[in-house]
């Protein structure tokens, strides 16, 4: 009998009747809730042992635990496989900062207050640029459904490490007092990820308790390849000093109490911890500055505030929401423009504002040239008539016209990526204004170091790729069982990556480092594709792949 398919969402793991959407809770009875649950907390990690190691800062065991849930999300490879698509363990404190900011300030300050709103509203444009996420009103997202129970896990995950801290802390897990608090800690959290996409949770507390368990046991069966799990043990490394410093342990004192058993030895197998991982603690503490539990979240939020009311930046968003709820076609100029507006918010106040332009176009006249240097790149943030994209062939005698354009666009991204002339022109066919942000190469290459603009300029190459993944995957697939070449295996999981499938195991991939890069992705992908054609391949599969290398650019 074959195997159920799944769909990533909470049905493969709970019946139907054990899931029901999260409530929405009015702003007073949400504060209730997560004081009570806050208070009751507090007073439960308020133990000798804390009291001696940590002193009047003994809530710092409470948040270990809470990281120590960060730490059990690194067995779902999706998880991984996106963290390092997105590159954020490269900045590793801003990311962790960042989550800290989201998950304590939605526990200890009030929903309606303009910091937590921003701060939500900024995790929300995280998330939609990685692709995990679609915004349905305003501000708010919604999780994908492939992604809704790994989603679900995350907090999940939190609650489940709390509750292990409860339970050294003295309070039975399976007592009525231990179960009435983690089902508080369950409303609490499960409504925090709801501000962050997800939609439904198990009903009660043994559902929730059978959905943990039957992820579990999901992962156990089904383990990440050794190439994921190097991943998420360098993801480990590099975020453990921030975390013990949250924690305010010892990085030794944080793995062993914080970090569960089996994901302590998957992580960190045989209990070995890097003596430079204490260092970089000592060092990332020594650079914070000290402040009280939600002062810097408040700081930070302010700061971030003003950059968000800068001109550059008001008509980034500008151009972002109409992308999103009026010009509703691409999800992935959404992702691109989104991307660039975090890039401004992520530069700090001190940065150079982004250059706006006019930019007055004749009839014909080209904005991109096909076969010309690509200098810069537009976003198009308005425009009085449409552009056209024109696409020359040896085949044909006349540009052949591919596609038209509204704005807000972003146009030359992937020749400034990539470094390749461009592929197209792009032009309008009567007199045009555009009005645009511009990003000349010395912007670009800060912002191709950002996380989110490789991830959605990444997923604009996927989308290339998807033009022929059709074509491709089933004579793939049925090209690498027969031959057994190990080039073609690798082909096929790296086709399925870049197309956008989190889930790829990656454990067939040959000559490509684990902490690669998207476009070293690419261009593992483009050289296997050169050397498999070379080799000799079925005249079909050779087609198809020769239309793969020219859609790479």
């Amino acid at each position: 009998m074959p195997a159920p398919t799944r769909r990533g969402t909470l049905e493969d793991y709970l019946p139907t009747d054990d899931i029901v959407a999260i409530p929405s809770l009015a702003d007073a009875e949400w504060d209730a809730i997560r004081r009570q649950a806050g208070w009751k907390l507090t007073r439960r990690f308020c133990t000798l042992r804390n009291l001696f190691v940590h002193g009047l800062r003994f809530t710092g065991d409470a948040m270990g635990f809470a990281w120590g849930g960060i730490y059990r999300t690194l067995f779902v490879s999706a998880i991984v496989t996106t963290s390092y698509r997105n590159e954020g363990h490269f900045r590793s404190g801003e990311r962790i900062k960042g989550t800290n900011d989201f998950f304590v300030g939605n526990f200890a300050l009030p929903r309606s207050g303009a910091e937590t709103r921003e701060i939500v509203r900024l995790v929300n444009l995280r998330h939609h640029v990685a692709g995990v996420c679609k915004p349905v009103q305003d501000e708010r997202v919604r999780v994908i459904d492939v992604y809704e129970a790994e989603f679900a896990y995350v907090a999940t995950a939190f609650i489940e490490s709390i509750r292990r801290g409860l339970e050294l802390c003295g309070l039975p897990p399976g007592s009525k007092p231990g179960r009435d608090l983690a089902w508080q800690v369950c409303v609490v959290l499960y409504q925090v990820a709801g501000f962050a996409g997800l939609t439904r949770m198990p009903r009660d507390l043994d559902a929730h308790d059978r959905f943990r368990d039957a992820f579990d046991r999901r992962l156990r069966e089904r383990p990440p390849s050794p190439r994921v799990r190097r991943m998420a043990q360098e993801i480990a490394r590099r975020i453990v000093p921030v975390t013990a410093s949250f924690a305010d342990e010892t990085v030794a004192r944080h793995i062993a109490r914080h970090i569960d058993p089996e994901t302590r030895e998957y992580l960190f197998p045989g209990g070995a911890i890097p003596a430079a991982l204490e260092s970089q603690r000592i060092d990332w503490e020594r650079r914070q500055p000290r402040e009280g539990r939600t002062s810097g979240i408040e700081k930070r939020s302010r700061d971030r505030r003003a950059i968000w009311e800068r001109p550059d930046v008001v008509a980034l968003q500008q151009a972002y929401h109409q992308a999103v709820f009026v010009n509703t076609s691409d999800d992935l100029d959404d992702r691109l423009v989104g991307a660039i507006l975090l890039y401004a918010l992520d530069s700090g106040a001190e940065a150079r504002p982004l250059e706006r332009r006019s930019i007055d176009l004749a009839a014909g006249q080209p904005l991109i040239r096909q076969g010309g240097t690509v200098h810069e790149m537009y976003v198009v943030l308005s425009a009085t008539a449409p552009l056209v994209v024109l696409h020359a062939t040896e085949a044909a005698a006349e540009p052949r016209q591919v596609a038209t354009l509204a704005a807000p666009t972003v146009l030359g991204e992937i020749g400034m990526w990539r470094g390749q002339p461009a592929v197209a022109t792009v032009l309008s066919r009567e007199p045009n204004r555009l009005e645009t942000i511009v990003i000349d190469q010395a912007r670009f290459a800060e912002l191709k170091q950002e996380s989110g603009f490789r991830a959605a300029t990444a997923a604009e190459v996927q989308r290339r790729l998807a033009l022929n993944s059709a074509l491709v995957g089933t004579l793939l697939d049925d090209t690498a069982a027969r031959s057994g070449d190990p080039r073609l295996a690798s082909i096929a999981q790296l086709f399925r990556f870049l197309t956008g499938d989190s889930h790829v195991s990656l454990d067939a991939v040959i000559d490509l480092p684990d902490e690669a890069t998207p476009a070293e992705c690419l261009d593992a992908l483009r050289r296997q594709v050169d050397d498999a054609i070379r080799a000799g391949l079925p005249p079909d599969l050779e087609r198809y792949l020769g239309n793969v290398v020219a859609t790479i650019g």
